[in-house]
């Protein structure tokens, strides 16, 4: 059988051997970075700035005469940074192999004498029309067998040997030119990429080489994607297509198929953004950082295969046109994204920043809404109590024509006068020079805090394999995620999203939803972890299948069930107009989408039991003691997730851990010696600050779309 633990290493030597011998790109299982891998990125950030505040600025996208006085204007408003250059492909190299950047020398040269630090970025998302013109082959195939053209971004086959011998040019020449400019501060790589999903020839080459080094032979893939299933077997790799559900109709593709291509299209991008880092650190000053930024916490690319980032950044447009919290939360925004995203990101290598925040309406959702005025400041508010270094938003002119001149800027279309948004980042800012004037080196993290430290464990493998298998329409990973995350984070603990590698024990609380891929390794160290006295918190679907999406060949679940001390006896959901009840204390809650029931063994204690259905009385939720901890399975998806908010809740504690009250859609977080709290919510919260704390930013009650921050 395949072997699941292949190392890194040989995958690489195996696919450098093969390439070698055919002209395609080499492209690897990713090993996914800790942050004890690196030098420590927090040495490109002055701690006592706490968090630096700027903005993008377009040079060719406005008059050469009005440079000068736009960038005198975003430092005298109080910004510290501009950013340059992610589009502007078509400026630096204006016909094939002549490069200009005399254009971009000037506007690097007005920032510098402004005193404004820049960040430069590639612009590997925007080739020019010459390009595809004399090389059609550059561009990305969708799933139709259509191909991208000129005229957008992010229409690139980022598999493609000559599109990638295109960006290896422009990246090396802006690091020889810029390498060691002083002013620049950083280097984005690329903008928001995405890993999507490309069905042209130079993808399917990749992808077979991919195979080849992880499986080595025909035969061990038959095995894994299970060949002998519908006559699906290949006689060797060159034969394999790209797994396409759109050319499909009897029935689905095999899942084992649709995992391996999510994981080579997410090592694809990865390995496309590391191959750009790599050039740039042949020429650049030791002093800049290297990043790029995904959008959110992304769903077809796993963040931790861009391995050669210094750390990651994210883009972030919390209002979508949805109402999560009714009321008005529709002018608030998502009250999860921020917040899962601090706490994703920071967790990669200790440090992360928002490269890209809403400054006000936008163009592209389904409805673009006015914000609630005080949004904008909530939300810069909130990335500094989530650890960012630093906050920049797009963009600092409001557009006047293209697909984004509904897009808000930090000035209106006159070119100078503030926006709401602009009015509230200026807000920001000054609230940073206060902030810093208060910064304390010596402040720890307190105790009450780092006893109830959660670890959150999250493989975007699951993530893939749970959305193409859901087995009810109503199941959404992402909201199963979001439920569990308002849970811990209902409680003011600290969060940090981890893997499989990093050290559980570091954390007194780990929680783990869905997390459906499993290999008795990890069980191993989720039962030692246990042992030495962590709380671990298992959710419905844990533990159904081996790495590669197999069941096991044995009773359900069967590898987790020593664990947690009860049979998982089968699982069950419901069509649309009917919930089902369960009980927990004296508390009723509803559920639709998924139940595992359980059957505890001696020793395990339930905590919630479903009261109708043809399994009445049957457990919907266990805990039992192991050695020094204890494991929780929560066995249902509860309509409001309140079911689990109260699971979650009774474990800490159980923990004899002092736990905070608050209401969904309200954080709060400390960072540096501050403690800094949102409000999403219709209604104001009144905050447990302690007597005798000192408000520094707002005030509590906390209103509406406002932050407080306090020491």
């Amino acid at each position: 059988m395949f072997n699941q633990n292949i190392s890194f290493t040989k995958i690489l030597l195996t696919t450098l051997l093969i390439a070698n011998c055919i002209s395609i790109p080499v492209f690897s299982q990713s090993k996914k970075t800790t942050a004890t891998e690196k030098k420590d990125p927090q040495r490109f950030f002055s701690k006592p700035d706490l968090m630096q505040i700027g903005v993008y600025y377009y040079p060719e996208q406005w008059p050469r005469e009005q440079w000068e006085r736009d960038l005198k204007n975003i430092k005298k408003l109080g910004f510290e940074f501009t950013h340059f250059a992610e589009f502007a492909w078509t400026y630096m190299e204006p016909e094939q192999g002549k490069y200009d950047f005399k254009w971009l020398d000037d506007a690097l040269a007005i920032a510098e004498k402004e005193g404004l630090k820049v960040i430069l970025c590639t612009p590997t998302p925007t080739p020019p029309a010459w390009m595809g013109e004399k090389y059609p082959e550059i561009y990305l195939v969708d799933a139709n067998g259509r191909r991208r053209e000129h005229g957008n971004r992010a229409n690139v086959s980022i598999t493609n040997e000559k599109y990638r011998e295109f960006t290896d040019q422009i990246v090396t020449e802006l690091g020889k030119r810029y390498g060691k400019n002083k002013n620049i501060m950083g280097w984005q790589i690329d903008n928001e990429p995405l890993g999507t999903a490309d069905f042209s020839p130079s993808a399917r080459k990749a992808f077979q080489l991919w195979l080849k080094a992880k499986y080595g032979t025909i035969e061990k893939l038959n095995t894994e994607w299970v060949g002998n299933f519908w006559s699906t077997r290949y006689n060797n790799f060159e034969q394999i297509v790209i797994p396409n559900a759109e050319i499909y109709v009897e029935d689905k593709l095999s899942p084992h198929a649709v995992l391996d291509f999510k994981r080579f299209t997410s090592d694809a991008q990865g390995e496309y953004l590391n191959r750009q880092a790599e050039i740039l650190r042949k020429y650049v000053d030791p002093k800049q950082w290297i990043t790029t930024n995904f959008t959110n916490v992304i769903y077809d690319a796993d963040p931790r295969s861009a391995n050669k980032m210094d750390f990651i950044t994210y883009t972030m447009y919390p209002v979508s046109g949805r109402n999560p919290l009714g009321g008005e939360s529709f002018r608030i925004g998502h009250p999860n994204k921020i917040s899962e995203a601090d706490d994703y990101y920071r967790s990669i290598t200790g440090v992360t920043g928002v490269m890209e925040l809403q400054p006000g309406q936008v163009n592209w959702a389904g409805i673009n809404p006015q914000l609630l005025p005080g949004t904008v400041h909530m939300w810069i508010s909130q990335a500094f109590g989530g650890g960012c270094s630093f906050t920049c938003t797009y963009r600092y002119r409001h557009p006047l024509g293209s697909s984004e001149m509904y897009h808000d800027g930090i000035v209106g279309t006159d070119g100078v006068t503030l926006s709401e948004g602009g009015k509230e980042f200026v807000q920001s800012i000054e609230d940073m020079k206060m902030l810093r004037k208060e910064y304390n080196p010596k402040a720890v993290i307190p105790e009450n805090l780092s006893k109830r430290k959660t670890g959150f464990l999250w493989s975007h493998e699951n993530l893939w394999d749970l959305e193409n298998q859901k087995q009810t329409e109503f199941w959404n990973t992402w909201k199963h995620r979001n439920t569990y995350t308002s849970a811990i984070k209902s409680t003011g603990a600290p969060m940090d999203f981890i893997t499989e590698e990093d050290d559980f024990s570091a954390y007194p609380f780990i929680v783990a939803p869905a997390y459906q891929l499993i290999d008795q390794k990890l069980v191993d160290k989720w039962t030692k972890y246990v042992e030495n006295g962590g709380n671990l918190i298992l959710s419905c679907r844990t533990g159904q299948k081996d790495r590669n999406g197999h069941f096991f060949e044995a009773k359900w679940s069967a590898p987790i069930v020593p664990l947690i001390g009860a049979d998982v006896e089968f699982f069950d959901m419901l069509v649309e107009d009917v919930n089902g009840t369960i009980t927990a204390g004296t508390n009723t809650y509803k559920w639709n989408t998924w139940a595992d029931v359980l059957n505890p063994k001696p020793g395990t204690e339930v905590l919630a039991t479903y009261t109708d259905q043809f399994y009445k009385g049957k457990a919907a939720a266990v805990t039992r003691k192991l050695g020094k901890g204890t494991i929780t399975y929560i066995g249902a998806e509860s309509k409001d997730g309140n079911l689990e908010r109260q699971v979650v809740r009774t474990v800490y504690e159980r923990a004899k851990i002092a736990i905070e009250d608050l209401p969904k859609g309200v954080y709060v977080e400390w960072r540096d010696g501050f403690y800094v709290g949102v409000n999403y919510t219709n209604e104001p919260i009144n905050l447990p600050i302690p007597q005798g704390s000192k408000i520094l930013v707002g005030q509590n009650p906390l209103q509406p779309a406002q932050a407080v921050i306090w020491k």
